[in-house]
């Protein structure tokens, strides 16, 4: 989705989005949100390039945006508010017509609740079992995520942003 879609007019013309995909991969934030019942919020994307598949509320970062910002700026649009934030990892994703970087956080126990966009997502629901209809590299993430809470006390300690 060109950012002027999101952003308003004047962020950038639909020829100058397609040569910045075409050159370059585009960083972006995934956050797995976590319930205190360990429930993880997925929602239905209607929107290429993971469109009809679960996915967890994300979008790009923003120029002079922090990982801790751009995060807690897409799960504002879904009206959730971020608990503590922790870097689950980094996972580069190749697309036919773009690349992206995808940065993965998660945030446990949020406030709010959360409410689908209209464009992004159509709906959300609260899991505990992956659905069969998730995008791969998300699936990969909350995988990774769930290891890291329940195996690496540690890594945990090191991942919160601070």
């Amino acid at each position: 989705m060109n950012p002027s879609a999101k952003f308003g007019k004047g962020w950038m013309s639909d020829k100058v989005w397609r040569q910045v995909k075409r050159s370059m991969s585009i960083p972006c934030v995934d956050v797995i949100v976590e319930s205190a019942k360990g429930e993880i919020l997925l929602g239905w994307r209607k929107i290429p390039p993971y469109q009809n598949v679960w996915a967890p509320p994300g979008g790009r970062v923003l120029r002079g945006e922090t990982l801790r910002e751009a995060a807690r700026r897409v799960l504002d649009e879904y009206g959730l508010a971020a608990g503590t934030l922790y870097l689950v990892g980094v996972f580069p994703v190749k697309f036919p017509t773009r690349a992206d970087l995808a940065i993965c956080l998660a945030s446990v126990q949020p406030r709010g609740v959360p409410h689908p966009d209209g464009v992004e997502f159509s709906s959300f629901k609260w899991t505990k079992r992956l659905p069969s209809k998730i995008g791969a590299n998300y699936r990969r993430m909350i995988l990774k995520w769930r290891h890291l809470r329940r195996f690496d006390k540690e890594g945990m300690r090191f991942a919160a942003l601070k």
